[in-house]
């Protein structure tokens, strides 16, 4: 049986709240970052329905996001997991959280936090990655099977911006 090749997709967090009084793990989104992602989850509904698993970093707003995401594309609630070490914003951490994903996980959505993310997704891209804005995500499509070996990916870029055009 042929092995299958590595996907992972970084999405960042929709906007959130700085007015609450409340530490930053519990920030809340605001409702156009619950409109952004939204809008997001379904222009590329089909792209994000293919994954086998989403995991989020549980802060109140990489949470939610992922929430909503998993609830506009109906994705199965049983594949998505909160991974407390996506609450980071180093971007070495992450890069230990992918190379450590389960490998009989294909298809990987990751839900965090910046710049944490986007220095992750630069380390693994073939191409320079641009720096990510709330609710944007990035793509990378791997030659390698084995998460430990993942690297130069082919890159796609997704922006809110470009989502909301077509909602």
């Amino acid at each position: 049986m042929p092995l299958k090749m590595k996907e992972l997709l970084f999405l960042r967090h929709a906007k959130s709240s700085w007015e609450h009084g409340v530490s930053d793990r519990h920030r809340p989104l605001l409702p156009k970052g619950m409109n952004a992602i939204s809008a997001v989850a379904l222009h590329a509904k089909n792209r994000f329905k293919s994954f086998d698993c989403l995991l989020s970093s549980p802060a109140n707003r990489a949470f939610h996001t992922a929430a909503i995401l998993a609830h506009e594309i109906g994705f199965p609630w049983q594949h998505f997991h909160l991974n407390e070490a996506l609450y980071s914003f180093d971007g070495e951490s992450i890069v230990s959280v992918v190379q450590a994903l389960n490998p009989a996980w294909n298809k990987v959505i990751l839900v965090g936090h910046n710049p944490a993310f986007s220095v992750a997704a630069d380390y693994f891209s073939a191409s320079e990655a641009p720096e990510m804005k709330t609710a944007d995500w990035i793509q990378l499509n791997f030659a390698q099977d084995n998460w430990k070996e993942v690297a130069k990916g082919d890159l796609v870029y997704g922006s809110k911006k470009e989502a909301q055009k077509t909602w």
